[in-house]
């Protein structure tokens, strides 16, 4: 069984994180003294320690602001090699892929059991990050896991700490929009694989909950975030303008020739 723990960034979203994310996590029996909560700043922490009535065995940590930045914080509180689970603070549940119930979705049976899976399969494939599928449809779901470059998305996934000091390391550049994307490419690029368990996801608010990135987020710091990554991963990473939501968003495939890592 794997030893982990659980990182959980977060900003003016004291209550999101109590009754959406924390619930969640208190459905399925994870254990509380796993979880660390990352704000930005000292006053950020006195409205966490109020609402969430914090018990000793729960670590509100004062990191830093804007979550590019916070990552590397979290990379670096941990020790090199740490079992890192990072979850958003707005996720309302877990579902996987099941053909057999409506619209291929049922509730996740064991949250635990899927976090043992991810890292187990980071051992296998000899890689160091894994996440889910990112979009909660059971119609676009698959059973299973792949390796090729992928786009392992912010809200929920785990990694074997690199740190972000040595030469190993993996520090993001990116500072609001697009960090998961620069995550996905430089963890393919180190590793040459990332691991993502298409048959799993979560529900969550994403740009419509308050609080969090929204506080920073224009369709302009968007555009801006997505144009930076296709600069740093030209081979890896594309525009795309097509999506409904309007936003700027990037496919993830790696076009480079000749196929190296």
């Amino acid at each position: 069984m794997t030893d982990y723990v659980i990182a959980i960034p977060t900003y003016k979203r004291a209550e999101t994180l109590k009754t959406k994310t924390l619930a969640a996590l208190a459905r399925y029996k994870m254990d509380p003294k796993r979880i660390y909560i990352f704000v930005a700043n000292a006053a950020e922490a006195d409205v966490y320690k109020a609402a969430l009535d914090v018990n000793s065995y729960r670590s509100i940590i004062i990191g830093v602001i804007q979550i590019g930045p916070q990552r590397n914080f979290i990379s670096d509180f941990f020790p090199d090699g740490t079992f890192i689970v990072s979850m958003d603070d707005d996720i309302t549940s877990f579902m996987e892929w099941n053909p057999e119930c409506p619209r291929n979705e049922a509730e996740l049976p064991d949250l635990e059991e899927t976090i043992h899976r991810g890292f187990e399969l980071c051992r296998r494939e000899h890689c160091s990050l894994w996440g889910i599928y990112p979009v909660a449809n059971g119609y676009f779901m698959r059973e299973g896991h792949s390796t090729e470059l992928k786009y392992i998305i912010g809200s929920f996934n785990g990694m074997i700490n690199p740190g972000t000091r040595n030469k190993k390391g993996i520090k993001l550049l990116l500072e609001l929009d697009k960090e998961d994307y620069e995550r996905s490419c430089r963890f393919y690029l180190r590793d040459g694989r990332v691991v993502r368990l298409n048959d799993v996801s979560v529900k969550s608010a994403y740009y419509t909950e308050k609080g969090g990135n929204q506080e920073f987020r224009t369709a302009t710091s968007i555009r801006d975030g997505a144009d930076k990554l296709i600069e740093m991963f030209p081979g890896l990473a594309t525009l795309n303008l097509s999506k409904k939501s309007g936003k700027a968003e990037i496919r993830l495939k790696d076009k480079r020739t000749p196929y190296t890592h």
